[in-house]
C-alpha cells in the first residue's frame, strides 16, 4: 500500500510533462501551423521573459517563501533603466541602473522577511503596490522610447533562428540549474523550505539564506526587465502585470511545492512551457484573449489542487509509515521520491 501512495507522489513532477505531451499531440494533429519553424520559435520567445521570473521564484517558493512584487518591479526596472539611457545618452548606465534597482528590491524584500520577520507574503504585496507606483511616477504614466539602437538590435538579433531573449533565458535557467544542486547555497535553501527549525539547529543561517534566496529573485526581476525592455524597445510603466502569478504558476505546476522543501529548475522550465504552449495553442483556434484568462485561470486552479493532493497523500505516507514502524530516513525517501 506503501509503495502505491509513494508512486501517487510522482504526479507532481510528472504532471506538466503528461500534459505538455498530450498538447502537443492534440494540436499537431489539429492544426498545420503549430509543429511549424515559425511557431515554435514564437512560442520560446514569448516564455523567455516568464522563464527568467520564474528561475527566481523557484529559489523563493523552495525556500517557502512567495516573492509578488516580480510584475512591478519588473516594470520599475525596465522604466528607470529606459529613463536613464535616454537622458544620460549611456547604454551602461541605463543597464547598471536596472540591474541595481532589481538587487536592491530583492534585497529589501529578504531584509524585511529574513530580519524583521514580516510574512514575505505581506512584504512583497506592499512592495508590489509601491513598484508600480514608483514605474507611474517616474514616466507620469508614459512610455519611455527612443532607446540606444545598439540595444534594440542586439536584442532582436537572431543566432541560429532564435532571438538573443531565448539564449538569456537558456544561459540564465543553466547557471540557476548549478547554483541549486551544485552549491552548498542551494543545499541550504532545500533544507530551509522543508524544515527551516531543523536547518537553524543544524548551523544554517537562515536569515542570510533567505536574503540570498530574494537577492536571485531581484535579479530574475532585473534581468527579466530588460530582456523585456530590449524586446519591446519601451520601458511602459504598465508592463508585466500579474508576471508574479503566472511565474508562481509555472513553478507549482512544474511539481515544485507550494509549501517549499522541493522542486528544480527543469521542473520550472516544464511549467513555464506549458503555460506557453496553452497560450499558443488557445490563440491558433481563435480563442478571444478574455477567455484565454478565464481557461490559464482554470489551470492555474488545478495547478494548486494539484498540489495540495499530493501534499495530502504525502502526509498519509508519513502517517501510515509511522504506524507501520518504519525508520524515519525510510520515510523521508519516500515522500523525496
Amino acid at each position: 500500500m506503501i509503495q502505491k501512495l509513494k508512486s501517487q507522489t510522482t504526479l507532481e513532477s510528472s504532471f506538466a510533462p503528461v500534459v505538455i505531451g498530450v498538447l502537443i499531440v492534440y494540436m499537431w494533429i489539429s492544426s498545420p501551423v503549430f509543429l511549424t519553424v515559425v511557431n515554435l520559435t514564437n512560442i520560446l520567445l514569448q516564455i523567455s521573459i516568464l522563464l527568467i521570473a520564474a528561475y527566481g521564484m523557484t529559489f523563493v517558493i523552495i525556500s517557502g517563501q512567495l516573492d509578488l512584487s516580480q510584475g512591478s518591479a519588473n516594470a520599475l526596472v525596465g522604466v528607470l533603466a529606459a529613463d536613464f539611457m535616454v537622458k544620460s545618452g549611456s547604454l551602461i548606465l541605463g543597464l547598471t541602473i536596472g540591474l541595481a534597482v532589481g538587487l536592491l528590491v530583492g534585497l529589501f524584500n529578504g531584509y524585511v522577511t529574513a530580519w524583521l520577520k514580516v510574512p514575505s507574503f505581506i512584504t512583497t504585496l506592499g512592495v508590489l503596490v509601491m513598484a508600480r507606483g514608483l514605474a507611474r511616477e517616474v514616466t507620469s504614466g508614459n512610455t519611455v522610447g527612443d532607446l540606444p539602437t545598439l540595444f534594440t538590435d542586439f536584442m532582436s538579433a537572431k543566432v541560429f533562428g532564435l532571438q538573443v531573449p531565448v539564449y538569456i533565458a537558456i544561459a540564465y535557467g543553466l547557471i540557476f540549474h548549478d547554483i541549486l544542486k551544485r552549491t552548498k547555497f542551494g543545499l541550504h535553501v532545500v533544507s530551509i523550505g522543508g524544515n527551516a527549525e531543523a536547518a537553524r539547529r543544524s548551523g544554517i543561517s537562515v536569515e542570510r539564506v533567505l536574503l540570498g534566496v530574494f537577492a536571485l529573485s531581484g535579479l530574475s526581476i532585473a534581468v527579466s526587465g530588460i530582456t523585456l525592455l530590449g524586446r519591446v524597445r519601451a520601458g511602459q510603466p504598465n508592463a508585466s502585470t500579474l508576471l508574479e502569478l503566472y511565474a508562481v504558476a509555472a513553478v507549482i505546476l512544474g511539481g515544485t511545492r507550494l509549501t517549499g522543501g522541493k522542486g528544480s529548475i527543469m521542473q520550472t522550465t516544464a511549467g513555464v512551457v506549458l503555460i506557453g504552449l496553452i497560450q499558443n495553442a488557445l490563440n491558433l483556434k481563435g480563442v478571444p484573449s478574455n477567455y484565454q484568462q478565464v481557461v490559464l485561470g482554470a489551470v492555474f486552479i488545478v495547478a494548486m489542487t494539484t498540489d495540495l493532493f499530493i501534499s495530502g497523500v504525502s502526509s498519509l505516507v508519513r502517517m501510515i509509515s509511522t504506524i507501520l514502524g518504519r525508520p524515519d530516513q525510510d520515510v523521508n525517501k519516500s515522500v523525496a521520491n
